[in-house]
C-alpha cells in the first residue's frame, strides 16, 4: 500500500527494506527523519513482516508525508525486497537504509555535498563504526574499499579482488545517483549481489570517502547474514567444507530462497558476473581489454574455488545434499546485506 505519492520529486530517495524490524526501526527511523537535509523521500518496503513492524511504520507514515510505505502480501526475499526500493524512488540521488542500521543527522548533508562538488563520483559514503544492540560502539570499520582513482579498470579490479572476509560491503549504504545506479543490473539474485552491483558502480566513476563516521551498522544476533554461521555451512553445504573450505556467505539461496536444496556453482557464476561487467560502462577499447585482463587474472586466482564448485555439486549429484539430512535453520529476517568468504 502506497502513502503520499502526490508530492513532488524529493531531492533524495532513502529506501529501507524491512522484516520484522520492530526491535530497530523506530531507532532507524527517526535518525534519517533528523538529517540536517530535510529534502528527501522515505520509502519503507515491508516484506509482509509478522510482527509490530507495518503498525510502527504506518504511525511514521501518518506523521510525516516524507514517508512512504509498501507492504508486500508476501515474502519477496531479500534481492527483490531492495530492489523494489530502488524501483519506487523518485529522487535524483539514491541510498539504501537497512531496518537495523543508523545514521548521524550530517550524513546526507555530507554525502551530497561530495557528489555536488565533483561529477566523476558516483558513489560517496562515510566511515562506518559496528555498534551492537544497545548502540554501543564495538569497533570501527577500518576495510573500505578506496577507489578515488581515475583509471576505470583500476577501480574495477580493486573491488573485483577485495578481501571478502573482511568487506562488509559498507560503501552500498552511501549516497548515489539514481540514474548511474539505474545503468546496471540492482540486487539481482546471484551470489555476493551487493559486491557485483559495487565493482559495476567502480566502473561508471569514482568513490569518494567523507572522512567522518555517520554511519554506525548494527551487529547482533538477528541478523540474516549473522545467522549463516562457519559450523552450520559446514553442516549443510558439503561434507567436505573442512577440506574444501565454505564457499560464499551469504550462500546463493540466502539471495534467491528457489535455490535451497539444488546443485549450484556459485563461483563460476560470480566469475561470470564480473566479466559481464564491462557491458554497462561506456568504455574505451584499452580500458575495456584492461578490465578483461583483470577478469582473466582474478579467474586464474579462484581455480580452486572453481574445482570446489565442480566437487561439491558432483558430491550432491551423487550423495545428495547433506542439508537434507539435517533440521533445517530458523527463518532469518531480512535486516541486512553484506558478503563474507
Amino acid at each position: 500500500m502506497q502513502q503520499r505519492q502526490n508530492n513532488p520529486s524529493p531531492r533524495i530517495s532513502i529506501a529501507v527494506p524491512v522484516y520484522n524490524g520492530q526491535r530497530y526501526i523506530r531507532h532507524t527511523l527517526d535518525s534519517i527523519l533528523q538529517q540536517t537535509c530535510t529534502d528527501f523521500e522515505l520509502i519503507i518496503t515491508d516484506n509482509a513482516s509478522t510482527d509490530d513492524t507495518e503498525e510502527i511504520c504506518r504511525q511514521y507514515a501518518a506523521r510525516d508525508s516524507r514517508i512512504r510505505y509498501y507492504r508486500a502480501e508476501k515474502n519477496l526475499g531479500i534481492s527483490n525486497n531492495f530492489r523494489r526500493g530502488f524501483e519506487l524512488a523518485r529522487g535524483e540521488y539514491f541510498r539504501w537504509n537497512a531496518a537495523d542500521d543508523y545514521i548521524a543527522p550530517t550524513f546526507l548533508e555530507k554525502c551530497l555535498h561530495v557528489l555536488e562538488t565533483d561529477p566523476q563520483v558516483v558513489l560517496a559514503f562515510v566511515r562506518t563504526v559496528i555498534v551492537d544492540d544497545d548502540n554501543r560502539v564495538i569497533r570501527n570499520n577500518d576495510y573500505d574499499v578506496m577507489a578515488d582513482l581515475p583509471n576505470p579498470a583500476t577501480r574495477f579490479n580493486r573491488l573485483m579482488t577485495v578481501d571478502h572476509r573482511h568487506h562488509g560491503a559498507h560503501e552500498l549504504w552511501g549516497l548515489m545517483r539514481r540514474a548511474d545506479l539505474a545503468r546496471i543490473p540492482v540486487y539481482q539474485q546471484v551470489v555476493r549481489s551487493d559486491s557485483i552491483m559495487l565493482a559495476r558502480l567502480a566502473l561508471l566513476g569514482r568513490f569518494r570517502r567523507v572522512e567522518e563516521p555517520l554511519f554506525f551498522n548494527r551487529e547482533h544476533s538477528q541478523r540474516s547474514v549473522a545467522r549463516q554461521t562457519p559450523g552450520r555451512r559446514m553442516q549443510t553445504r558439503s561434507r567436505f567444507s573442512r577440506f574444501l573450505g565454505q564457499g560464499p556467505v551469504p550462500p546463493a539461496h540466502w539471495w534467491n530462497p528457489a535455490l535451497k536444496g539444488k546443485i549450484v556453482f556459485p563461483e563460476w557464476r560470480i566469475m561470470r558476473e564480473y566479466a559481464k561487467s564491462t557491458r554497462y560502462a561506456e568504455l574505451s577499447f584499452r580500458q575495456m581489454l584492461a578490465c578483461k585482463l583483470r577478469v582473466a587474472f582474478f579467474a586464474l586466482r579462484i581455480i580452486p574455488k572453481l574445482l570446489r564448485d565442480l566437487i561439491i555439486a558432483t558430491e550432491h549429484l551423487v550423495l545428495g545434499d547433506p542439508a537434507s539430512c539435517a533440521s533445517p535453520p530458523p527463518p532469518a529476517p531480512h535486516v541486512g546485506t553484506s558478503s563474507a568468504t
